[in-house]
């Protein structure tokens, strides 16, 4: 698993993370098949509405109002729920939901 650092948020965040979340998916014309949250993080299956294999995983850190993507062997934005599913256990997202502070070292560079 890698992450990629989108954007920082901060000058966008809105008083409520329901409103975060719902301008970061007006941003991609999207919507969230999955929603998990904690105090700190935010993981968000975002896929294109009717096309089930769209999905793009990505986390929120609420502390750095940073988003991340994440990216599984090359899949970054073809998941299904089932296959988010998998991964979600395989990989023990969850973790990065509550510390989204450890995908500073999964981070890779971004490409220009």
């Amino acid at each position: 698993m890698s992450a990629y650092k989108m954007f920082n948020w901060r000058d966008r965040a809105a008083s409520t993370i329901q409103q975060t979340v719902s301008a970061f998916l007006d941003v991609g014309d999207a919507i969230a098949t999955r929603w998990i949250q904690t105090p700190k993080g935010v993981l968000l299956l975002q896929m294109v509405p009717d096309n089930s294999a769209s999905g793009a995983i990505y986390v929120f850190d609420r502390q750095r109002d940073d988003w991340y993507m994440l990216s599984f062997e090359g899949c970054e934005d073809q998941f299904t729920s089932e296959q988010f599913d998998h991964v979600f256990s395989e990989y023990k997202l969850f973790s990065y939901v509550e510390q989204p502070g450890l995908l500073l070292s999964q981070l890779q560079p971004a490409n220009a």
